[in-house]
């Protein structure tokens, strides 16, 4: 069966994959995929896809394979044309489909962000729990074809995998894999890493020197619903556009022919 990524042509010089960030979202991977930026290597977060919304139904794809066996798996070859001008997997949608991940580009080193297990599902709660519930998007996606449509779709299906990926509660399932993945990954290769932990560990761990500024530390909560809330204006905003254009176009004409007439009728 033909897949969509099959379309894709390789990449001519794609960069080394050489970072992992495989932890769950929500355990301060912003804040360190912004460090790896101010470490001048190039991460790629789901977020991205955004400005590169034909990459929503190629992660659809990778993770219907993944979970749902509707084909053949993703290879390294396939990876490369999804992380096209990246060297670094931040978070989701990479953590997905981790395993593959680690198999497919066993030179990277895996950094692992971690947090306590009560304050994650808390944080989830308040954060994509609270933002999935958003069904407006629903109606109002569709005003916006090439970013919020695809993003919402995406959004959606990943959303639906959730009981697949965490038959036994998420809890466990968090419990679970950061058991897993401290075995999958030898030692040496493998750091789990909470940004409050700062730059040494990760430098060190890197090879690379300390940068002469602070470790940032950004998106709590309210700076996750922010983002939200502007997904949802921007799209209020094209529908506004979209409806009001053949609104003023029938006013303005019914205006032109109201004033033609008037006219007709003073000369008259």
């Amino acid at each position: 069966m033909s897949r969509l990524i099959d379309k894709v042509p390789a990449p001519k010089n794609p960069l080394k994959m050489e970072i992992l960030l495989l932890g769950m979202p929500r355990t301060g991977t912003i804040s360190i995929r912004m460090a790896f930026e101010i470490l001048k290597y190039r991460p790629f977060h789901g977020r991205m896809m955004d400005e590169m919304p034909h990459l929503y139904p190629l992660w659809t794809e990778a993770l219907e394979a993944r979970y749902l066996h509707t084909g053949k798996d993703y290879t390294r070859a396939d990876y490369d044309k999804l992380f096209d001008g990246f060297n670094v997997s931040c978070n989701i949608p990479g953590t997905l489909v981790a395993a593959e991940l680690i198999m497919a580009y066993p030179e990277a080193k895996v950094v692992v962000s971690t947090r306590d297990v009560d304050r994650w599902q808390q944080s989830m709660r308040q954060s994509v729990d609270s933002a999935v519930s958003w069904k407006s998007f629903d109606w109002l996606a569709p005003w916006d074809p090439h970013v919020i449509g695809p993003w919402w779709k995406y959004h959606k299906f990943q959303h639906r995998l959730r009981p697949l990926i965490a038959p036994q509660g998420e809890r466990q399932a968090y419990l679970d894999y950061y058991a897993w993945i401290q075995k999958a990954v030898p030692a040496d290769n493998l750091l789990v890493f909470n940004p409050r932990d700062g730059w040494e560990p990760l430098c060190q761990f890197l090879g690379v020197p300390i940068p002469d500024e602070p470790f940032p530390h950004v998106n709590n909560t309210e700076q996750f619903l922010n983002g939200r809330r502007r997904r949802w204006w921007r799209t209020v905003g094209l529908l506004v556009a979209k409806v009001s254009a053949p609104v003023l176009a029938v006013v303005a004409a019914a205006w032109w022919s109201w004033g033609r007439k008037s006219t007709f009728l003073v000369r008259g």
